[in-house]
């Protein structure tokens, strides 16, 4: 039979599967909340092929939109599972950390839908929405980098330490992510046409890494 320490109690593994296993679930939620408003073109009699495909052509902003969002969803879900990888306790506080990071990923779905439905609009309010997806990601960013640093530096006695070169890595991106999105944020203000060269730091960031990663020797897993 298993003993277990003085020290810890019989279900803290278990609880702590708990907090892992709702959080995927809020991140499942919010992957699947992407797509209700994409709603398939209405087909009847009278609609003819060439009317068909002009519809299912207009739903590209959504199309792009829901991908875009469903590719930071998982990014911060990627994230999210490598830490819990790590935890093996927790308290209130790091409950209440993972609880903010969980709050920007339910906003997902509405940020993305009120941001597809402003595409192509060209007026003043279509800044809105953009600005708010923005927030939401920058939010994101911020929320998940608290949550890594209240497990890995604060509580670090709640968690098994992490490789410093993945420490570096993960420190890393959420940072230059969360800063680029910030960047994009505030060219907005000046120019939303111009808004996107703020994701610049972002592609450098990713070529930089791809091309060190590579040059870094491969590790024998069979040793």
């Amino acid at each position: 039979m298993k003993q277990h320490s003085e020290d810890k109690h019989p279900k803290q593994d278990f609880q702590v599967e708990r907090i892992a296993f709702f959080s995927d679930a809020v991140f499942a939620i919010a992957l699947t909340l992407l797509i209700i408003e994409f709603r398939a073109p209405h087909v009847t009699k009278e609609t003819t092929e060439s009317d068909l495909w002009h519809e299912v052509k207009d739903m590209k902003f959504k199309l792009a939109s829901v991908v875009l969002s469903f590719s930071l969803i998982v990014n911060y879900w990627l994230r999210h599972h490598s830490l819990f990888k790590h935890i093996h306790n927790y308290n209130k506080k790091i409950i209440i950390a993972n609880m903010l990071t969980l709050l920007p990923v339910i906003f997902f779905p509405f940020t993305t839908s009120f941001l597809y439905e402003s595409l192509g609009v060209n007026n003043d309010a279509a800044s809105v929405p953009y600005r708010l997806f923005l927030v939401n990601n920058v939010l994101a960013g911020v929320s998940m980098y608290y949550f890594y640093w209240m497990v890995m530096k604060k509580y670090r006695e709640m968690s098994y330490p992490m490789d410093k070169d993945d420490s570096r890595e993960f420190e890393g991106k959420l940072i230059i992510m969360a800063a680029s999105f910030l960047l994009v944020l505030l060219i907005s203000f000046i120019s939303t046409e111009q808004s996107l060269w703020g994701l610049v730091p972002l592609g450098v960031y990713n070529i930089i890494t791809r091309f060190t990663e590579k040059k870094k020797p491969q590790k024998n897993k069979h040793a």
